[in-house]
């Protein structure tokens, strides 16, 4: 029997790399819990292109519960900085799998070469020692571009910012 594995998606292209690695070893649940993302509208889309990714690859979807998207409240906490972004996500994730029984958790995150990996990998074995549960490292970005271009030709949503509203004026400011 497979051991169970709860991956953070932060959207459909970036889980798509890690599902394909993963996928043949564990029995796969999507976590979603993702509040930095700026605004509502693109909140909305990744949300629906993860649900329905999910949904084709028959993998259950997880997200947080009794959440409610309010980017401002998230934003004046100060936690535009990715350091911060990553620990609320990952701390969640991992809290959720040990609350349910999950063996293992890991992120999505791992997949994107834009993302500061080691930081990532970091902050989830900080995490995996706080809850004692088991923190899954893969590094995904292999698989990036082919499985993101796959689902782009599959008409998924694909994003042009990382998240943030940082990242956001980043990418239309170039």
């Amino acid at each position: 029997m497979k051991k169970k594995l709860l991956l953070h998606i932060c959207c459909a292209p970036c889980s798509a790399s890690a599902v394909k690695m993963l996928k043949d070893d564990f029995d796969i649940s999507f976590y979603w819990h993702n509040p930095n993302i700026y605004d509502k509208d693109e909140y909305e889309k990744r949300k629906e292109a993860a649900i329905r990714y999910a949904a084709e690859l028959n993998v259950t979807f997880f997200e947080e519960e009794d959440f409610s998207y309010n980017y401002d409240a998230w934003k004046s906490e100060n936690l535009e900085q990715c350091e911060n972004c990553y620990s609320i996500r990952i701390d969640k994730t991992a809290l959720f799998a040990k609350n349910n029984g999950i063996d293992f958790f890991s992120t999505s995150l791992l997949s994107s070469p834009y993302q500061k990996h080691d930081l990532i990998k970091t902050i989830a074995e900080k995490i995996s020692e706080k809850y004692t549960s088991g923190f899954l490292y893969k590094d995904f970005r292999s698989e990036f571009y082919e499985s993101k271009n796959s689902l782009r030709k599959a008409g998924y949503y694909i994003q042009k910012y990382c998240g943030c509203a940082k990242s956001y004026r980043e990418r239309y400011e170039k």
